[in-house]
């Protein structure tokens, strides 16, 4: 299996994780993406429940916010790249906090998107990571 497949549902289907706790951001990100799209979404509130579940998910892009309660997203994404499913899968960073670890995420490769966005520029970016699976 190539490793682009290995991050995609049967059928090339290419679902999005969301994991935010906040209740209000993570169902509109949900509904914003699958109004807006043809990808599939899974939207996970908590770190363990993601811990627990990425390895059975397989997810093709992972949008994550920063100020998580347990653990802050970039934990969060470290601990995720031990799992070997997750180990490269595009992940975008969602934060309104004007203090992040902007070379820990550039060394990751982790984008970002500034909490507000516009709608246009979550869907370019999931457009542009996801068209290269």
């Amino acid at each position: 299996m190539s490793e682009g497949k290995a991050h995609t549902l049967p059928g090339n289907e290419k679902t999005v994780l969301i994991v935010d706790d906040d209740c209000d951001i993570g169902d509109i990100l949900q509904q914003i993406i699958l109004d807006q799209t043809n990808y599939k979404v899974v939207w996970i509130a908590e770190s363990d429940l993601v811990l627990n579940a990425a390895s059975y998910l397989r997810p093709s892009l992972l949008l994550l916010d920063y100020m998580l309660p347990s653990m802050d997203g970039l934990h969060l994404y470290d601990r995720l790249q031990t799992i070997e499913t997750m180990r490269g899968v595009p992940t975008v960073l969602i934060s309104a906090s004007p203090t992040l670890p902007f070379d820990e995420l550039r060394a990751r490769g982790i984008y970002l998107l500034h909490k507000p966005f516009e709608l246009e520029d979550l869907l370019d970016i999931l457009a542009q990571l996801l068209s290269e699976l």
